[in-house]
């Protein structure tokens, strides 16, 4: 294990052999070789993946702020605009920007963005929880998809919940691996029956336990500026005008599981136990559900995410 170390020589986290030589090795790319590397991190909400973004990019670029860790389009193009040679994070929130939906809308933004991306020599990492739906041209120019997830480990005769493990894989010359592990997702969601061959990750890094007994976790950036500019970004969606919220309301607030699974990353079933607590607000037609996105929180007022339906069931 090597112990990375914060601007004072603080030892603040660790990685193992493999992930650190990877790290160099795009640290390499980016400083020495002229050229950009792009990584997609996926995993549910809530599994880790910020912070292991915040992790990964520091260890490539110490100057990491947070002014880089980006929430929407608009920040996403400033740092990317203002950076050089550095790292720069698309956290969840910004995840819909890189959507098919919105890259028909502003593809030629987002070339004009990857172009600035490899000229610039920057580190970029985006955070999503559904790899699947990011658009194709995102994920042809990943370098690497890493998978990020939550579980439990045994620690002193207890289960204890871990955040943050993660398996990598790469695209290397002769190894399709980053290719392989796309095409087994797709296979799997049109039919999760079918046999197909899980690939090996390159490699993993272990997640780290949760709990008031353990080490509060280290953001690079400052736990507290990175929540602050979170909730920010949350309460900008709940401000806009009052001419735009009527635009969206009765007739265009209902999506389905399915939906709401690729926008936001929550499961059938973690809707059904929010749906039996009355944590969210729903709607029942034909021993169909659709729920209110006004009740997720409004994280999303976009209409052009997906099908959209009327109080009644019916499509738009």
């Amino acid at each position: 294990m090597v112990m990375i170390k914060d601007n004072e020589g603080v030892e603040r986290y660790s990685l193992n052999t493999r992930a650190c030589n990877f790290l160099n090795r795009i640290k390499q790319k980016i400083n020495h070789e002229d050229t950009q590397v792009l990584g997609i991190v996926w995993g549910k909400v809530g599994c880790g993946k910020s912070l292991l973004a915040q992790r990964l990019a520091y260890a490539v670029d110490p100057t990491l702020s947070i002014d880089k860790v980006c929430f929407d389009k608009k920040d996403f193009v400033k740092a990317v605009l203002n950076s050089k040679k550095q790292a720069i994070i698309a956290d969840e929130g910004i995840s819909m920007f890189f959507s098919r939906a919105a890259m028909t809308k502003d593809s030629r933004l987002m070339q004009e963005l990857m172009a600035q991306i490899r000229q610039k020599n920057l580190f970029v990492l985006i955070c999503v929880p559904n790899l699947l739906t990011v658009d194709s041209l995102v994920l042809e120019s990943a370098n690497f998809v890493a998978r990020v997830w939550e579980s439990k480990k045994k620690i002193n005769g207890r289960d204890v919940p871990t955040k943050g493990s993660t398996a990598f894989f790469i695209e290397l010359k002769g190894t399709k691996n980053k290719s392989a592990v796309i095409h087994y997702l797709k296979a799997k969601r049109g039919n999760y029956k079918q046999r197909v061959r899980q690939p090996e990750a390159i490699f993993t890094i272990a997640g780290n336990p949760i709990g008031e007994t353990f080490k509060k976790p280290w953001y690079p950036v400052g736990e507290e500026a990175y929540r602050k500019k979170k909730e920010a970004i949350l309460d900008k969606y709940h401000l806009e005008p009052e001419e735009e919220e009527k635009t969206d309301v009765e007739g265009r607030k209902w999506r389905s599981p399915k939906q709401i699974k690729e926008i936001y990353g929550y499961n059938s079933d973690t809707l059904r136990e929010w749906r039996l607590k009355g944590i969210v607000e729903y709607i029942q037609i034909n021993n169909r559900y659709l729920y209110s996105l006004e009740s997720l929180g409004k994280l999303v007022k976009s209409t052009n995410l997906g099908q959209v339906y009327n109080r009644d069931g019916s499509e738009v």
